[in-house]
């Protein structure tokens, strides 16, 4: 694996990673979900078009794409958040399944289960 390559998913591991950090008592019901699906689709074009010998200009495209998410996080919609995940991801899986392949590491059944701590989080928060 080509050392940009391996950056770029190291990145963006990182990047989406962040993104399960907000968790709402909301149902998966959000008027951001049109934007995040928006700027998600958005955000996977300007990562594609993004020379990727250039891996500064890769960092920068991934940086964007958290910025982008981050919109959502800030407003706490954990739905908006999981809508920007999964478009950005599908987005790059159909137009550079290269890249796609590079940056998501597909994880075993048992450990894309709810974690079940989640449900200890409403006392920790008080």
């Amino acid at each position: 694996m080509q050392m940009r390559t391996i950056i770029c998913a190291l990145a963006l591991l990182f990047v989406l990673s962040l993104g399960n950090g907000c968790k709402s008592p909301q149902k998966q019901e959000s008027p951001l979900l049109g934007k995040a699906i928006e700027k998600a689709t958005e955000a996977a074009k300007q990562l594609v078009a993004t020379d990727h010998s250039d891996t500064l200009a890769m960092q920068n495209a991934i940086l964007d794409a958290k910025v982008q998410q981050s919109e959502f996080q800030v407003a706490r919609d954990t739905a908006a958040v999981n809508t920007f995940n999964r478009t950005f991801k599908k987005y790059l899986q159909e137009n550079d399944p290269s890249l796609a392949k590079d940056m998501f590491i597909e994880r075993p059944d048992y450990l894309e289960a709810d974690d079940p701590w989640d449900e200890f989080e409403q006392y920790i928060d008080d």
